[in-house]
């Protein structure tokens, strides 16, 4: 499994976020503070929080000091909830979905699909447990 740039680069500056204490609505961090420290693309920065709104991991405010904050407290916020607001797909096997799901034809016939149910759920369950606190 290989993240893509975009995941590493959000996961860059979701951590920039939570470590400047951006946790809570009266303290918030600019998009453009995060990606001038983090050398990252305003544009490319706003898409990605986009999935993280989205996702109601982090929320925004308005206005002259407005900016970005952590909706939930970091220990209740999942990597796989994270890796999937940014686009990350977790499945890495193509003859499977969700969470170790067989969607494969040859699957009566096939000795290896067992082990690869129980490699992605493992992965599938690591990140679930694993949360932002973690990441930092």
């Amino acid at each position: 499994m290989k993240f893509s740039r975009s995941t590493a680069y959000g996961l860059r500056a979701l951590a920039n976020l939570v470590l400047s204490g951006a946790t809570e609505s009266q303290k918030v961090k600019s998009l453009k503070e995060i990606a001038k420290e983090e050398h990252i693309s305003l544009k490319y920065l706003e898409q990605l929080f986009a999935g993280l709104k989205k996702a109601e991991i982090i929320k925004s405010t308005r206005g002259a000091k407005g900016g970005y904050y952590l909706q939930k407290k970091i220990k209740e916020v999942n990597l796989l909830t994270v890796l999937e607001a940014l686009g990350e797909n977790v499945i890495i096997f193509q003859c499977l979905k969700g969470e170790g799901d067989i969607e494969c034809s040859n699957s009566n016939n096939c000795g290896a699909v067992p082990v690869l149910q129980k490699v992605q759920i493992s992965i599938t369950n690591s990140l679930k447990e694993m949360t932002l606190q973690d990441l930092i």
